[in-house]
């Protein structure tokens, strides 16, 4: 006759389990749990949601369902598996909560709270990245393992956290940003670029004005930024590099350039990474470092982000006629480009016509 596994061996074989097999035994096999639940959950991303839990790509959610005698039950799903044992409880929330109750110990890459109901109350997770949602920060924080921190990267909505500046030390990356888009944030932005603890900055969807630029860029000479500080505006549509800014939502850029002494330049093949626009805008800082405003591309060629970032002194090089020559023929294949498209879809729009 087999001898049952002893706690300790179950417990030596749920630190290797995967995962989301480990939340489906703890659900099928009650006898199991408590071995379980006293092994540390390595996740590499989860996300609370309202009625839903998401490990690694699998949702777990709760729903109401009739059985054949017409009454309602809760039904605990796991989408695209088998359905789960069932029980009633006094709310979606409260139900969803038990798939990682009981747990001492969870860790995840990459953590997202867009709703904090469904989190267990007594539950410190440990993450890297953390996401905060549409929610205060401090909310959130309330959650999370003291051990976590500083953070590898954080994302916060600027318009629900108005005391930001209190937590800027908790992370090495720190990104913003902002569902109301009425200028309310601009000061509080602002002092957070400003602030000395500030040295890897995204920003979202907000812009900066050209007098905001100006004076960033006096405020890192003023405190001697160190080489690395970054600033990086993200998700803007951009079709032309930096450094052609008709047309674009960096059209200030030339007095910019004029304010601060810019000018332009060529990053050197030793700082040149894949997907970085060679030409730039370099802005002169100290005897041992330059301050760089470039872009990368990301996807396809009309998606950039723009990035400002303090360098070595030898980061960049004077640009060339070869360089111009190169600029001139980019900004001529855009133009064609666009140009076929327009004419593209006005064929296509006779053809629909014509139908």
């Amino acid at each position: 006759m087999t001898k049952p596994w002893t706690y300790l061996s179950l417990k030596a074989v749920f630190q290797y389990m995967d995962g989301n097999k480990r939340l489906e035994l703890n659900f099928h096999c009650p006898a199991l749990r408590s071995a379980e639940c006293s092994v540390p959950l390595n996740l590499q991303c989860l996300t609370f949601e309202k009625e839903n839990i998401v490990a690694n790509g699998v949702c777990y959610k709760v729903e109401w369902y009739q059985n054949h005698k017409g009454s309602k039950k809760w039904r605990q799903k796991k989408w695209g598996s088998k359905k789960w044992r069932q029980k009633k409880v006094e709310s979606k929330s409260l139900r969803i909560k038990t798939i990682l109750d009981d747990r001492k110990h969870v860790r995840v890459e990459i953590l997202k709270v867009h709703n904090s109901r469904v989190i267990p109350d007594n539950l410190k997770i440990r993450t890297r990245r953390l996401d905060s949602g549409n929610l205060n920060l401090e909310r959130v924080l309330s959650f999370i393992n003291r051990a976590s921190f500083p953070l590898k990267e954080l994302r916060v909505n600027i318009s629900k956290t108005r005391n930001l500046t209190n937590y800027l030390g908790c992370t090495q990356k720190l990104i913003l940003f902002e569902t109301n888009h009425d200028g309310e944030n601009t000061d509080l932005v602002r002092s957070i670029l400003h602030d000395r603890k500030s040295s890897n900055i995204v920003l979202e969807n907000i812009s900066l004005s050209s007098d905001d630029t100006v004076t960033l860029i006096q405020n890192w000479r003023n405190y001697q930024k160190k080489i690395g500080t970054v600033l990086t505006m993200e998700n803007r549509f951009r079709i032309l590099p930096i450094v052609l800014p008709d047309g674009d939502e960096f059209s200030y850029l030339n007095e910019i350039l004029q304010v601060s002494n810019g000018t332009h330049a060529n990053l050197n093949d030793s700082v040149l990474q894949n997907n970085m626009d060679r030409r730039c805008i370099s802005f002169p800082f100290n005897e041992t470092s330059e301050l760089v405003l470039y872009s990368v591309r990301d996807g396809p060629i009309w998606n950039r982000r723009i990035k400002l970032e303090v360098m070595p002194i030898t980061s960049t090089g004077p640009e060339t006629l070869f360089d111009i020559f190169i600029d001139l023929l980019i900004f001529s294949s855009y133009f064609i480009l666009l140009l076929i498209a327009l004419i593209l879809t006005a064929a296509v729009g006779v053809a629909i016509e014509k139908m």
